[in-house]
């Protein structure tokens, strides 16, 4: 009888080779995506400075306001509008990609390929099968997402922005008239907005640091982290991978098309929350941690008031993350009490 004890070893690198042949096409295509997305897309932000952004964003209806989670004011700024990177759909569906893909592939890709058999019949118990495919996913997961830190991140360092200033009349006196009626002369600068302008090149780097878009990046991996564990809960259930594929893309795009309706209905703003894209806003993340780091660790979001307009980026990536373990618990469990079918 074979020992599984000095079998475990080349188990373990068998499955990592295996997985790794299947999915290196895969994960080099989305490194690209990722990274090529992630640069061009703050290299265009580079190319339009605040002033002239600004004016277009004062074009925009003002009902447009209500489908970002972010002010508008915070929006213009550098800095908002490369963190707005993280709220793209297409990073955004980058990254589910691999998570769905691979997620799915646990148990009925294996199914499908009649492989599941040639498995079980080693030394190797059905929970392990099913959390090493699933660290893997997870790592895999984990890279994309620092990939797209260091795509933006290069775009930062590497991009120049142009400064417009228009000249200032210094000099002028306004005068108010005090409490008790005294007379307070001051002196105030005048943008003249008939002269010539002044355009200035500066580093991107001296406007937007880096580090500030790692709470959207945390919020990112926590989404791609739940949908990992969906697809691999809903792949323990089906024997079939078409099927699985197309279960998890209608539960995607059914939960973008909630949240949209729900950020289009001001009168019913819950809707967004019966969405998993309901607790996924990088950009407000970053948009709290901006003078502090730690804010990123609030439940809440408030406003000036105290009053309490949305969940906060630690309440969202915990939720994400909560989610993902139960499904991946639940995934197990019915991976290890099914009865697996003959492969056909």
């Amino acid at each position: 009888m074979t020992d599984p004890s000095t079998t475990a070893p080349d188990l373990n690198f068998a499955l990592l080779r295996k997985y790794l042949s299947e999915s290196m096409l895969l994960f080099a295509g989305l490194v690209l995506g990722v990274l090529s997305f992630c640069y061009f897309r703050v290299r265009v932000v580079g190319k339009l400075d605040t002033a002239q952004f600004q004016q277009i964003m004062d074009l925009l209806p003002k009902d447009w306001r209500k489908f970002t989670s972010v002010d508008f004011d915070w929006l213009v700024s550098y800095l908002g509008r490369t963190s707005f990177t993280l709220d793209e759909p297409m990073l955004v569906l980058l990254i589910s990609s691999w998570a769905i893909v691979r997620g799915s592939d646990v148990v009925s890709g294996e199914l499908g390929r009649g492989t599941m058999e040639m498995f079980l019949a080693q030394p190797v118990s059905r929970s392990r099968v099913f959390f090493q495919h699933a660290l893997y996913t997870i790592t895999g997961l984990t890279m994309l997402v620092l990939v797209a830190w260091l795509g933006m991140a290069i775009g930062v360092w590497t991009t120049s922005v142009e400064e417009t200033r228009y000249p200032e009349i210094m000099g002028v006196p306004i005068t108010f008239v005090g409490p008790k009626t005294a007379v307070v002369a001051e002196v105030f600068g005048m943008p003249a907005g008939f002269l010539q302008p002044k355009t200035n090149n500066i580093p991107m780097s001296s406007e937007v640091d880096a580090i500030m878009f790692l709470p959207g990046l945390v919020n990112l991996f926590a989404l791609g982290f739940f949908l990992s564990g969906f697809s691999a809960m809903m792949s323990a259930m089906d024997s079939f991978r078409w099927r699985t594929l197309g279960i998890l893309c209608a539960f995607y795009f059914a939960n973008a098309g909630i949240k949209i309706l729900g950020m289009s209905m001001e009168e019913s703003p819950w809707i967004v929350y019966c969405s998993i894209f309901g607790l996924y806003s990088p950009a407000s993340s970053v948009e709290m941690a901006q003078h502090n780091l730690f804010d990123a660790l609030k439940w809440f979001r408030y406003d000036d008031g105290g009053a309490i307009l949305s969940s906060g980026p630690l309440l969202n990536n915990v939720v994400l993350i909560g989610l993902g373990i139960l499904c991946y618990a639940l995934g197990k469990r019915i991976f290890q009490k099914r009865d697996l079918p003959a492969p056909t």
